[in-house]
């Protein structure tokens, strides 16, 4: 397996690629399943297990789940959510950004999916998948809402700088 990010590449026999999303441990995945309304045995092979290398204090991380991408189903507005936590944490950015930015929730909508999804045949598609124990996490809905509305070399964060939003989508 090749990681790319969250995402893992899977080199199958005949030379083919698979797409996996890292979900997290164990409750990730079950609660993953849960919401989509699966069991493991309907997944199969549409799920991997990875065990991260021991980190500086000697003790064995958990395992990691993974899902094929073609068990993700995007979610309300969003394409990059996963599930209904990413969703909610899109629709936090996205009001966030309306509030803060005096624009409307439909051009922040936009201005989320332009972050993190691309133009597809039928629409728009994920570009990245946020699902389970995402790293997005690691900032709040207000950190990106600046983040997405000013672009990530605008210091939109520091006061003494008066940074300009990124054209519209």
């Amino acid at each position: 397996m090749a990681a790319t990010g969250k995402n893992v590449v899977v080199a199958m026999a005949g030379g083919s690629d698979d797409t996996y999303e890292t979900v997290g441990p164990r409750e990730y995945l079950d609660r993953l399943l849960a919401e989509y309304g699966l069991r493991d045995e309907e997944i199969g092979d549409r799920v991997r297990v990875r065990t991260p290398a021991r980190g500086t204090s000697g003790l064995a991380p958990p395992q990691e789940y993974l899902v094929h991408e073609s068990v993700l189903r995007s979610h309300g507005d969003f394409p990059c959510a996963g599930d209904t936590e990413a969703l909610t944490f899109c629709e936090a950015i996205a009001d966030a950004m309306a509030r803060h930015h005096d624009i409307s929730r439909r051009e922040a909508v936009a201005r989320v999916n332009r972050q993190w999804s691309q133009a597809g045949p039928a629409g728009r598609v994920p570009r990245v998948w946020i699902v389970g124990l995402d790293i997005v996490y690691h900032e709040d809905a207000d950190y990106w809402a600046g983040f997405i509305y000013h672009g990530p070399d605008s210091r939109w964060w520091d006061p003494g700088t008066e940074p300009q939003p990124l054209p519209p989508p």
